[in-house]
């Protein structure tokens, strides 16, 4: 009998939990913006916090596991989206904005990139549908004509997050990619910024969050946070 994939989905975070040395808080955050969450979590340790589990996937998938019971206490999402999804479903409290984040156009090469290559340049964009930024990109492309045209041309390659997208770039699969600017300051290369493009990351504790969690979610609100910039 087969699984459906959801479920398998599900069981396969639990495995991994119960599989991990150490039973940290666990805290589900978009794969996006995972690299600036880690340079929080290495703070918060610093300073005395207890550590915290990291499980990173796009924010679709991971809003339908925490509906479908699945063991994480936090939330940090790249969008409004899905967590007000959630809290509708009374699945999320505390929900609040902990950063802003930035659309980019990048490209693994130092040469300077400007917006206009969009039109013509093969793109990786994460699923608008279950991304932040990826939703971001479609606005943008839509909002300058583009994004029907370069969908019937093959020249948008859809991925399942940031960090493939920043993959198939690397593959020479595609020319240039969508993505948040924190992601792209880490990544080298070349980028700029799109005008307008900004979306607030929203978070919020889940049913099952402890004391732990409670703490980490307060420390990602924080000034102590705000080194660790988005923008």
């Amino acid at each position: 009998m087969k699984r459906s994939g959801k479920i398998f989905a599900v069981a396969s975070v639990f495995l991994f939990l119960v599989s991990s040395p150490v039973m940290a808080n666990v805290v589900a955050v978009a794969a996006g913006i995972a690299p600036c969450v880690e340079e929080v979590v290495d703070l918060y340790v610093k300073a005395g916090g207890e550590p915290v589990e990291l499980v990173k996937e796009a924010c679709g998938p991971l809003a339908r596991q925490i509906a479908l019971g699945a063991p994480y206490e936090l939330f940090l999402a790249s969008e409004p989206r899905w967590p007000i999804w959630l809290k509708d479903k009374g699945l999320l409290t505390e929900v609040d904005t902990f950063a802003t984040g930035q659309l980019t156009l990048w490209h693994v090469s130092s040469d300077p990139i400007d917006e206009s290559q969009a039109e013509t340049a093969i793109i990786a964009i994460p699923d608008p549908e279950t991304t932040a930024y990826g939703n971001l990109a479609k606005q943008y492309l839509d909002k300058i004509g583009l994004w029907d045209r370069k969908m019937n041309e093959k020249r948008i390659i859809l991925v399942g997050s940031a960090p493939q997208a920043v993959a198939a770039v690397k593959a020479r699969t595609a020319e240039m990619a969508f993505i948040p600017l924190s992601m792209a300051i880490k990544a080298g290369g070349s980028y700029t910024s799109i005008p307008d493009m900004v979306i607030e990351h929203v978070g919020g504790l889940t049913a099952k969050a402890d004391d732990g969690a409670r703490k980490f979610w307060a420390f990602c609100r924080s000034e102590n946070a705000t080194p660790i910039g988005f923008l």
